[in-house]
C-alpha cells in the first residue's frame, strides 16, 4: 500500500524555521511554546490533517514560510534557479503539487498561500514579472489560471479589467479572483495611476483554467 505524501514532506528544513517567521503570517498569534510544539509535531508527523480552523491557519503559515525560505533568490547569479520545485522564474510559473490539495480546503486557498510566499515581497527583475501562470503539477500537469500583479503609483489607484462582457474594478491594496474557465482568456485593462506589463492600457491574452485570474494589488509600487 502506498503512503500518501504529507503537506510538509517536500521540505527538509522545517526545523530551521523560526517561530517568529511563522507568526508573521498569522492574524492571531499563539504563544511561542505552542508554536514550537505545533511545528515539532509537523516535522514528526507531516501527514496529519488540521482538525480545527486554528490548526489550518497554522499549517498555512508554516507552508508560506517554508515556501518563502525555499524560493530562488537571484536568477542572474544562477540561471538554473528557474528549475525550483515550486517556482520557475525563467518561465514565470508557480508550480503547485496536486498532492497538497487534501490538506487545504480548496485550490484557491492554496494558490493564495503560494502567491504570498513567492510574489508578495519579491523584487521584480523586469515588468514581465507582472504576469505568472499557475500550474497544478502531478502525473499530468494542469494549467489552472494566472496571477496578475498590477503596479500602482498611488494608493488610490484603480485598475479596470474587462473580460468578455464583464468589467471589474481592482483598487490598490486589494485582492480579486476573476472566473475564466477557458484555457486562454483575452482581457483588456486600463489604469488610473498605475501600470501593468509596462503599460497603462492594453489588451493581452493570459492563461485561464478552473480557478481563473488572480489579481494581487497589495503593496505593488513602481
Amino acid at each position: 500500500m502506498s503512503v500518501q505524501s504529507g503537506l510538509f514532506d517536500s521540505f527538509d528544513n522545517l526545523d530551521q524555521i523560526a517561530t517568529s517567521d511563522i507568526a508573521r503570517w498569522l492574524k492571531t498569534v499563539p504563544n511561542e511554546t505552542v508554536l514550537e510544539n505545533y511545528l515539532a509535531n509537523k516535522i514528526l508527523y507531516p501527514q496529519t490533517l488540521p482538525l480545527t480552523r486554528a490548526d489550518l491557519e497554522l499549517d498555512l503559515a508554516i507552508l508560506r514560510e517554508a515556501l518563502r525560505q525555499n524560493a530562488p533568490r537571484n536568477l542572474k547569479e544562477s540561471p538554473f534557479l528557474g528549475d525550483n520545485t515550486f517556482l520557475n522564474v525563467t518561465m514565470r510559473k508557480i508550480l503547485i503539487p496536486s498532492n497538497f490539495l487534501p490538506f487545504v480546503p480548496n485550490l484557491t486557498t492554496l494558490i493564495w498561500a503560494f502567491v504570498d510566499a513567492f510574489l508578495l515581497e519579491r523584487k521584480k527583475e523586469d515588468f514581465f514579472e507582472d504576469l505568472w501562470t499557475i500550474v497544478l503539477t502531478g502525473e499530468i500537469d494542469e494549467t489552472v489560471g494566472s496571477v496578475l500583479l498590477p503596479q500602482f503609483s498611488d494608493r488610490n489607484g484603480v485598475l479596470e479589467v474587462r473580460l468578455g462582457n464583464q468589467s471589474y474594478k481592482v483598487r490598490s491594496g486589494s485582492l480579486m479572483v476573476i472566473p475564466c474557465p477557458a484555457s486562454r482568456c483575452q482581457i483588456a485593462y486600463k489604469f488610473n495611476k498605475g501600470k501593468m506589463l509596462g503599460q497603462e492600457e492594453s489588451a493581452i491574452e493570459v492563461y485561464g483554467g478552473r480557478v481563473g485570474l488572480f489579481i494581487d494589488a497589495r503593496n505593488q509600487k513602481e
